[in-house]
């Protein structure tokens, strides 16, 4: 079994969990508002202990502040570059959560990667359907997926685009299993799958 978690504010209920195995998910929204969405991602994970997580959010700082001279970037990693994504420095507390997460995992046996879902839909040219601001697309994005990845999704209420990212990081999930995720920059600073 593996995992993707969209990973969100820690009180705003934004943050989802997909997990499964093959071809086949099970959906779990993770949060609601108030709760807290750390304990919540680790309770669960203990109990379904994945073999791999999935997450969207920065699981590394730049190499600069571990690395010393062998970067010079301050702000973004090659693989933030890369991919386009936010400075996990400007994401700040959330980056630190994320890295704390990814250690509480570890500790019980779960590899963690960290993966970034509209990377994955620009790379395979999904971006048409991909429209967090038109809640009316979920469905059809959707059926893309299943379509698209020969992946299985169970019938349940997809509401937002939290639910949405999540399954993206749980497909990521299962094509790092299969060997057929591509990866952005250096194991030693900060790898990002999609």
């Amino acid at each position: 079994m593996w995992a993707g978690i969209d990973f969100g504010s820690k009180y705003a209920g934004t943050t989802a969990v997909c997990y499964g195995n093959h071809t086949n998910t099970k959906f779990v929204l993770g949060t609601t508002k108030k709760q807290d969405a750390d304990e919540f991602i680790v309770s669960l994970l203990e109990s379904l202990n994945p073999e791999i997580v999935c997450i969207d959010a920065p699981l590394s700082l730049p190499g600069i502040y571990t690395m010393g001279n062998r970067y010079s970037n301050y702000f973004y990693r090659e693989a933030d570059m890369a991919t386009s994504a936010m400075s996990p420095m400007f994401l700040g507390g959330l980056t630190a959560r994320a890295i704390q997460l990814k250690c509480k995992l570890e500790k019980i046996g779960i590899t963690v990667f960290e993966v970034y879902p509209a990377a994955f839909v620009k790379y395979h040219e999904l971006t048409d359907s991909y429209n967090k601001k038109d809640k009316q697309l979920i469905r059809q994005f959707l059926a893309i997926l299943q379509h698209r990845f020969n992946v299985k999704i169970d019938s349940f209420e997809a509401t937002s685009w939290h639910h949405v990212d999540a399954i993206i990081c749980w497909i990521i999930s299962s094509r790092i299993k299969k060997g057929e995720a591509i990866s952005f920059g250096h194991a030693d600073e900060g790898m990002i799958y999609v």
